[in-house]
């Protein structure tokens, strides 16, 4: 059975985010779901991280993938400063963040793969 996450579930992954140390190293202002963190974190908090980035692309989006809006809305009223939206040089990729007091999570779409002539 598929499982739609809620306002309050997104709210409490991203809370839970917020009690992971930041990794020792020179990477203030990454996302903690970026290489230079996502492995200097232990394995518990790697299944926090991509638990909390699953159940954010899932809530940002609608069924047909596009942004939701009225979810989006609904995060910043709860003060978390969240944004999406198409990329500039790619229509079919989605780009954007959520924010938290200590961390930012990108819940963009992944790179189109480039073709080599």
């Amino acid at each position: 059975m598929y499982y739609t996450p809620t306002l309050d579930d997104a709210c409490h992954v991203l809370m839970a985010l917020d009690t992971i140390p930041r990794p020792y190293g020179d990477n203030e202002g990454d996302a903690i779901n970026s290489d230079s963190v996502y492995y200097s974190l232990s394995a518990e908090h790697q299944a926090m991280v991509d638990h909390a980035e699953g159940v954010l692309k899932t809530y940002t989006r609608t069924p047909d993938h596009q942004p939701n809006n009225r979810a989006i809305h609904h995060l910043l009223n709860r003060g978390f400063k969240a944004y999406l939206g198409q990329d500039q040089y790619d229509p079919y990729r989605l780009v954007g963040a959520v924010e938290t007091q200590e961390w930012t999570l990108v819940i963009s779409d992944p790179k189109s793969a480039e073709i080599e002539y």
